[in-house]
């Protein structure tokens, strides 16, 4: 099922619904395999916060193809384990700390873009390099190797890859990982890697290469939401001017904002699992080995959750969206991905007041064959 409006799921969704919270389908991108769809939000928390559902994909049954093993495709007690190492880097003081560094890569950035042309794509100028910047400070890495981060997870990401094409890609990371977590065994200084080596490592709780396996999960996660969310939120607010306009004149709307811009646009469009025993969601038994896709663009329109669910309303209400996830795999770093996009979003709107697209919206390339939805290019101009 393809989007036919950009802004919006695939219209099916909404007869899914209809159907019942729980829908037998045919994936015919899994090669016709059998799955469960799972469309509305309180069926899709139940799932999402039941360990009798499986993130492993080498399981039989599991609906989508295999992908290299990482932190989100484990289950308790692993999962809980190595999330528990780093979980704390992401919550409360922690992410608050973060404000003036991202503050001041985003200033650099809008800075250099200001400095050009009153004309920019604001893909490889701001959203691609920001979240990059932000990771690499984390990890204690050399901002100076941003750009090879971000072109390795963008090959390791890109639909059109082959899987040689993505093995080469997880491995080139894996390398560099390997190598930033043996420089801080030898030199550990004030980061994530060194406090995951210094407190789990060195005490034998865990290896180096599930250290630089958690990264590289990190700077993955951390890159291909926060990118794509950049340049579709900032497109999106430029197709409301007269909530723009509020947005500019009242600050305090940068979180509802974003809030509201992760349920509306939900870049990840869903979510699989299998079960590993019977389980009854939503009035339906869900067999052991039977595949569930969970549609989180179809529970963040849940007409009984969400009043008006198709309309983008930046002083909405009502909260719980599935966008960054829920349960177990809730995104470890959801909290600073929303510190992100409240920064960028707000600073740039503040420091171009004329703002708008270069190009007609049917010009926009969105990325519709992709894990993760968004746009290729966001041309824009202003008035110098």
């Amino acid at each position: 099922m393809q989007r036919q409006d950009p802004f919006h799921p695939p219209a099916e969704y909404e007869a899914l619904r209809a159907q019942g919270p729980v829908v037998p389908a045919t994936l015919s991108f899994a090669g016709g395999r059998p799955a469960w769809l799972v469309t509305r939000i309180k069926e899709a928390k139940e799932v999402l916060a039941d360990t009798r559902f499986s993130s492993d994909s080498r399981l039989p049954g599991f609906p989508v193809r295999r992908t290299h093993s990482t932190l989100i495709r484990m289950d308790p007690p692993d999962h809980t384990r190595y999330r528990n190492m780093i979980n704390h880097e992401f919550v409360g003081r922690r992410v608050a700390d973060l404000r003036p560094v991202i503050e001041g890569l985003t200033d650099r950035l809008l800075d250099d873009i200001a400095g050009g042309p009153a004309r920019s794509d604001l893909l490889p100028t701001l959203a691609m390099p920001l979240p990059s910047l932000v990771i690499c400070h984390l990890l204690g890495v050399s901002y100076a190797d941003h750009v090879f981060l971000q072109e390795r997870t963008a090959d390791a990401l890109r639909a059109t890859s082959t899987p040689e094409e993505i093995d080469e890609a997880v491995a080139d990371l894996g390398r560099y990982m390997d190598r930033v977590v043996q420089s801080k065994l030898d030199a550990p200084g004030d980061d994530i890697i060194s406090r995951l080596v210094t407190d789990h490592v060195k005490t034998g709780e865990c290896a180096p290469e599930v250290a630089a396996d958690l990264a590289r999960l990190l700077l993955v996660a951390g890159h291909v939401t926060t990118v794509n969310m950049i340049g579709l939120g900032i497109l999106t607010l430029l197709q409301h001017p007269e909530q723009l306009q509020e947005l500019r004149a009242d600050e305090r709307l940068i979180g509802p904002a974003v809030n509201e811009l992760l349920r509306h646009l939900t870049i990840t469009p869903s979510l699989a699992r299998v079960a590993t025993e019977d389980v009854e969601v939503g009035g339906t038994l869900i067999r052991a080995g039977e595949g569930v896709m969970i549609l989180l663009s179809s529970a963040n329109r849940d007409e009984r959750e969400f009043l008006a669910p198709d309309t983008f309303d930046i002083h909405r209400t009502e909260r719980g969206n599935l966008a960054l996830g829920w349960g177990p795999h809730l995104c470890l770093g959801a909290a600073l991905a929303r510190l992100e996009l409240q920064i960028v979003i707000s600073r740039t709107l503040r420091r171009f007041p004329s703002l708008r697209l270069a190009v007609d919206l049917d010009s926009i390339p969105f990325r519709h064959k992709v894990n993760i939805y968004g746009v290729h290019e966001l041309p824009v101009v202003w008035d110098e």
